[in-house]
């Protein structure tokens, strides 16, 4: 049966959002950055956000946004990598649409991220130090992540692999 609401989950650096807008053009979907709508509700980047107010604060304006994803259709949506970490925001995701966990290896991500400059808040570390912070977290969440309906693993994971995985489960017209 088709489904109106896919979202993507994983580790930072896994591939989300860039992944999720293809996606959303294959399949004729919106696209959503769970992270730009957070932006855009608070007039601040998600660094400010957790300098000025606290990651606190951050979980409790992401979990309201992620409920107003609910009532999207045809919409694919790219959480933030703590986003089904936090309250019961893995229940609303499973209830309200179809989730995949893009499973990259941790080596690859600390590769990717190790490009950007101090964009995400919670792996604000010294380069060297960056793949044992990133399998810090990797282990704080990953019994969240195993709960998604489909896991895709690989270390160059594309929109046909997406595809592919979509239409053989029989969830995409």
């Amino acid at each position: 049966m088709p489904i109106d609401r896919i979202y993507l989950l994983g580790m930072p650096g896994s591939g989300k959002s860039t992944l999720a807008k293809q996606l959303a053009k294959e399949i004729d979907f919106h696209f959503i950055d769970l992270d730009e709508l957070i932006t855009l509700h608070e007039r601040h980047t998600i660094n400010e956000i957790f300098a000025i107010y606290g990651e606190e604060y951050f979980r409790q304006i992401e979990q309201k946004i992620l409920l107003q994803t609910t009532t999207f259709t045809r919409t694919v949506i790219a959480l933030g990598g703590g986003t089904p970490c936090f309250f019961d925001n893995m229940e609303v995701i499973k209830e309200s649409g179809f989730s995949i966990y893009l499973d990259v290896p941790l080596d690859i991500i600390a590769k990717r991220l190790s490009k950007e400059s101090n964009t995400r808040p919670l792996l604000n570390t010294k380069p060297e130090d960056l793949l044992t912070q990133i399998t810090e977290k990797y282990n704080q969440r990953i019994d969240f992540y195993k709960q998604a309906h489909l896991t895709i693993s690989g270390a160059n994971l594309s929109v046909k692999d997406l595809l592919l995985w979509l239409s053989y489960m029989g969830k995409t017209s």
